[in-house]
């Protein structure tokens, strides 16, 4: 019989050794900076915004109001 039976053990999917592990982040490059995106559908959102449609990150008030409406009739 195993000496610790009846007692379970986390084992990793890979066993690495600490040092191993350590390295590996020591060695990662780091991630450059976040390049802000160019204004790519500024126009389309100007040309939606004239027709008076919803836009993204906007409160949609058309939305809002047929969502607070009852569901069933006279209730």
């Amino acid at each position: 019989m195993a000496p610790r039976a009846g007692n379970w053990e986390r084992v990793p999917l890979i066993p690495q050794s600490r040092h191993a592990a350590a390295t590996e982040m020591d060695a990662a490059p780091a991630a450059p900076p976040p390049v802000p995106a160019p204004p790519v559908y500024s126009s389309l959102l100007h040309e939606w915004r004239v027709h008076g449609r919803a836009l993204p990150g906007v409160p949609d008030h058309e939305w809002d109001a047929l969502v607070s409406r009852p569901v069933w009739p006279g209730g």
